[in-house]
């Protein structure tokens, strides 16, 4: 009687059969798979609107260096700094312009519809902003005339629905001041602010009386065309005083990220929900496996009998793993494709599905499901050929 060499073993497609053998049991076992991925998607995709917030200002800020206070923390917690070094740093022959930017929260009441809301003011000098762009967002320049007159702004078309002026005279009331809304821009704040106002240094001193417009929170520097912002920067450093504090533009992006990726509750409470869907798609698969191994070991033993390896077996867990990883994917990438577009139209947050989290998330339900295969394997060891007999 010939015997059978592991070469001459036909492929089984016994992963396959043994997910879809029991179609209930494949269907709940995706179910449990697909909505830890559901979780994932979601929090990843609250993850990346945290990220995108850190930067939804700062991003938007036509500058090559950025002036700040030495109390700098992130952008809702900039310190002043005093308006006449932005002229000393006029006198590097690099620097071409440099704007004084006011920022503060701004307290809106619609008198129309009762509405209170937060919102996020920039106020800068007109004069400025018509030789030298502010904000990287397009509409702005032909809207400055615009906020001429005392009392007028622009309204950020991503403020939150509550928020819009209700009466057709667009008049509202910022800081108990009678404003009116002149026009509007799209910026989005995310979890700054309900949204954002942008105006004059002019309107920006009458509705916050408190602050000087001596006084800026940011001051923003243009180069001349090669110069380098390092160098730059370093030049400043050394001859500008103490009392004030010159940032690139990626320094102010590293510092804005890692105060709200690490130093909020809302960067920290995503990425642990994150790892907890992570952790819970990995407990759900392994009792799913670790009960079908239990179940199938006479199987493995026969398998095992007629000469498969413990490898090859390991490597049918290792795929159904993968089948159930792929059931579970699929309807989990559906629905977060017809949630973010719903979350984003109701709160304004800046949650999209994005190409990076479709694909990165595919990798991470493979090495979740593959944990998952890797702790229920250690089952396969009671697949024992003495036992058949």
């Amino acid at each position: 009687m010939k015997q059978h060499s592991r070469k001459n073993l036909r492929p089984v497609p016994l992963s396959f059969r043994l997910v879809t053998h029991r179609k209930t049991r494949a269907a709940v076992a995706a179910a449990g798979i697909g909505f830890a991925l559901l979780v994932i998607f979601v929090q990843l995709g609250f993850y990346g609107a945290v990220r995108k917030t850190a930067v939804a200002v700062t991003s938007r800020l036509d500058a090559d260096l950025i002036m700040v206070s030495p109390a700098f923390v992130q952008i809702l917690d900039t310190g002043t700094f005093d308006r006449s070094r932005l002229f000393q740093a006029l006198a590097v022959p690099e620097v071409e312009s440099a704007t004084p930017v006011h920022l503060r929260y701004g307290y809106w009441h619609d008198p129309s519809s009762g509405e209170n809301c937060r919102l996020l003011a920039l106020g800068f000098p007109l004069a400025n902003a018509r030789e030298t762009p502010i904000l990287r967002i397009d509409g702005i320049s032909e809207q400055l005339d615009e906020l001429a007159p005392t009392g007028s702004m622009l309204l950020d078309r991503l403020t939150q629905t509550k928020c819009g002026p209700a009466s057709p005279t667009r008049v509202v009331e910022v800081n108990d001041q009678i404003t009116r809304v002149a026009g509007e821009f799209e910026l989005g704040v995310g979890f700054l602010a309900d949204g954002s106002l942008i105006m004059s240094d002019n309107s920006f001193g009458r509705l916050f009386e408190y602050h000087s417009l001596d006084q800026p929170h940011l001051g923003l520097l243009k180069l001349s065309a090669g110069a380098d912002p390092d160098y730059v920067a370093e030049k400043l450093r050394d001859q500008l005083p103490q009392d004030v504090r010159v940032l690139t533009a990626e320094e102010l992006r590293q510092i804005q990220e890692i105060f709200w990726i690490k130093n909020t509750a809302v960067g920290n409470i995503f990425g642990l929900g994150s790892l907890a869907g992570f952790l819970v798609g990995v407990v759900v698969l392994f009792q799913i496996l670790s009960t079908d191994i239990r179940n199938n070991l006479p199987l493995y033993a026969t398998l095992r009998a007629m000469g498969y390896s413990r490898r090859q077996l390991s490597f049918f867990v290792l795929e159904q793993a993968w089948i159930f990883a792929g059931l579970g994917y699929l309807p989990a990438l559906a629905i977060s494709s017809i949630l973010f577009p719903v979350v984003h139209a109701l709160t304004k947050l800046p949650i999209f599905m994005t190409l990076g989290l479709a694909s990165g998330l595919a990798v991470l339900s493979a090495v979740m499901c593959s944990a998952a295969a890797l702790l229920s394997m250690q089952k396969l060891r009671s697949a024992d050929p003495a036992e058949l007999f």
